[in-house]
C-alpha cells in the first residue's frame, strides 16, 4: 500500500511539474504576443501612393490573410479557428484560444502618363488574440491592434517659371491604428450578436518644400504639418446561421447572412504647422478641433457547399459625404462602395490525408469605389485575389496554419492629370489555436 501511495505521489508531482511547464510555456507565448502589440503601437507604411495624402489616408480593408485571398470578404464567415475582425458576432464559434499575426508587403507601380516610378514597403498588419468564455451562449472575446488607415507618399515636381528653375516636393507619412476589444454572444440558437470597441489613434506628418535651384538669394520654403488624432468608435454585428433551413429552403444549414454597422467617430484632432526658413524655424499656427469619421454599414453572405467549398460575398457602404475635418468637408471626399466575392476549398477534414489535400485554396475579386474624387474624377479600384492555407501543425488539441494571400489590381487613371497605380500585395499570416491552461487528467 505504501508503494502504491509513493508511486501515486511521484506520478502526481511529475504531472504537476509538467503542467507548470506547459502553463509557463503558454504564459511566455502570451507575453510575446503582448510585446508585439506594444512594440507596434503605431502601424504605418513607409512608401505608397500619392492618393494616400487625402482624407485620413488609404483606408485599411484588411480583415485577415484568409479574407484577403477571398476578395476581402468575410462578414458572414462563422467558423471555428478563425478570428473575424470585420464582424464581432462571428467570434461565437471559437472553441479554443485563437491567435493571429499578419505581415504584408506592398508594391506600387505608379504612372501619371509622362513618367513612372515604383515604391514598396513591408508592414505589420496587426495581431489578435481571442478566447471562448461560455460555450452554452457562445460567449467569446477578442482583443488586439490593427491598422485603420495609412498615408505614405513622396512626389517631386521640377519646372521652370519666370526663368527660374523650381523644385517642389511633397511627402508625408502617418496613419491611424485601432486598438480593439470585441465581444460576442448568442441569445438564441443560430443567432449571433457582437460588439467591438475601438480606440483610434495616430499621427500624420505632411511636408511641402519649394527650392529655387539657380538663385541662392531666394528663400527655401519648407512647410510641415503635423496632425494628431484619437477617439473611440464601435462596430456592431450580427450573423444568422442556416437561414436557408429556417426559411424551409433546405434540410441543412448551409447559408449564413450577416450585417455590421460601424458607428463612425469624432476624433480629437490637433494640427500644428511649422514654417522652416534658411536661417530660422517658426511655428505659424496650432489649432484643435475634430475629424468626423462617418457611419458605415456592411452586408455579407456565406454558403457552404458539400462540406468542402465556402462561397462568400460582401457589400460595404460608407457615408463619407458626412466626413468633416475641422468643420469643413474636403472636396476630394465622396461616399464609398465596395463589393467582393470569394471562394474557399478545403479538400478534406480527415487527418492523415496527403498534405496537399489538407491545404486550403482560396480565390476572389472585388471592386471598390473609394472615398476619393480628385480633379472631379472618382478613384476606383479593381482587384483579383488568391491564396493558400498551409497546415504547419495539426493535433486534436492545437493547430497552426500559415496563410498566404496575393492581391493584384489597379487604382485610378492617367486622365485629368491623375495617376494610375498598379498594386501588388503579399500577405503572410500565422494563425493557430490551443487549449491553454487546461491541466492534464490523472489516469
Amino acid at each position: 500500500m505504501n508503494i502504491v501511495r509513493r508511486n501515486f505521489s511521484e506520478e502526481f508531482r511529475r504531472l504537476t511539474l509538467l503542467n507548470r511547464r506547459r502553463i509557463f510555456s503558454k504564459c511566455s507565448m502570451v507575453i510575446q504576443f503582448f510585446s508585439v502589440l506594444f512594440l507596434s503601437s503605431q502601424l504605418v507604411a513607409t512608401n505608397g501612393s500619392i492618393y494616400s495624402r487625402f482624407g485620413v489616408g488609404d483606408i485599411a480593408t484588411f480583415i485577415s490573410s484568409r479574407s484577403a485571398a477571398m476578395g476581402g470578404t468575410g462578414i458572414a464567415l462563422l467558423t471555428d479557428g478563425y478570428i473575424n475582425r470585420a464582424n464581432p458576432a462571428a467570434l461565437g464559434r471559437i472553441s479554443r484560444t485563437q491567435y493571429s499575426a499578419d505581415f504584408q508587403y506592398q508594391g506600387f507601380a505608379m504612372n501619371d502618363g509622362t513618367a513612372s516610378s515604383f515604391l514598396s514597403s513591408g508592414n505589420f498588419q496587426g495581431a489578435m488574440l481571442a478566447f471562448p468564455l461560455y460555450s452554452e451562449y457562445n460567449i467569446a472575446f477578442a482583443f488586439g491592434i490593427t491598422p485603420f488607415s495609412h498615408s505614405a507618399y513622396d512626389v517631386r515636381d521640377e519646372k521652370i517659371q519666370a526663368g527660374q528653375n523650381i523644385i517642389q516636393t511633397f511627402d508625408g507619412v502617418g496613419g491611424l491604428s485601432s486598438a480593439q476589444f470585441g465581444f460576442s454572444f448568442s441569445p438564441r440558437q443560430d443567432l449571433f450578436l457582437g460588439v467591438t470597441t475601438q480606440y483610434l489613434f495616430g499621427k500624420f506628418n505632411d511636408r511641402q518644400r519649394l527650392k529655387f535651384v539657380d538663385n541662392i538669394e531666394y528663400f527655401v520654403s519648407d512647410v510641415e504639418r503635423v496632425v494628431s488624432m484619437d477617439g473611440f468608435a464601435f462596430t456592431f454585428g450580427g450573423v444568422y446561421a442556416g437561414i436557408d433551413k429556417a426559411l424551409g429552403f433546405s434540410a441543412l444549414k448551409n447559408l449564413n447572412v450577416a450585417a455590421s454597422v460601424f458607428s463612425g467617430a469624432s476624433l480629437n484632432s490637433k494640427e500644428e504647422k511649422i514654417q522652416n526658413y534658411v536661417s530660422s524655424q517658426e511655428t505659424t499656427g496650432v489649432r484643435s478641433g475634430a475629424a468626423k469619421i462617418p457611419l458605415g454599414v456592411a452586408f455579407g453572405a456565406a454558403y457552404l457547399l458539400q462540406e468542402k467549398l465556402i462561397l462568400t460575398s460582401d457589400l460595404q457602404i460608407q457615408n463619407w459625404d458626412a466626413y468633416k475635418y475641422f468643420g469643413a468637408h474636403p472636396r476630394e471626399i465622396r461616399n464609398s462602395t465596395r463589393f467582393g466575392v470569394g471562394a474557399e476549398l478545403l479538400p478534406t477534414l480527415i487527418p492523415g490525408e496527403s498534405y496537399y489535400r489538407q491545404m486550403t485554396y482560396r480565390v476572389g475579386a472585388y471592386v471598390n469605389s473609394s472615398y476619393l474624387k480628385v480633379n472631379g474624377q472618382g478613384i476606383n479600384e479593381y482587384f483579383a485575389t488568391g491564396g493558400v492555407g498551409l497546415p504547419i501543425f495539426l493535433s486534436p488539441n492545437s493547430e497552426a496554419r500559415l496563410n498566404v494571400s496575393l492581391e493584384y489590381g489597379i487604382r485610378g487613371t492617367t486622365t485629368n492629370g491623375l495617376q494610375k497605380d498598379s498594386i501588388a500585395r503579399l500577405t503572410v499570416s500565422l494563425s493557430g489555436s490551443d487549449t491553454w491552461f487546461i491541466p492534464q487528467e490523472i489516469e
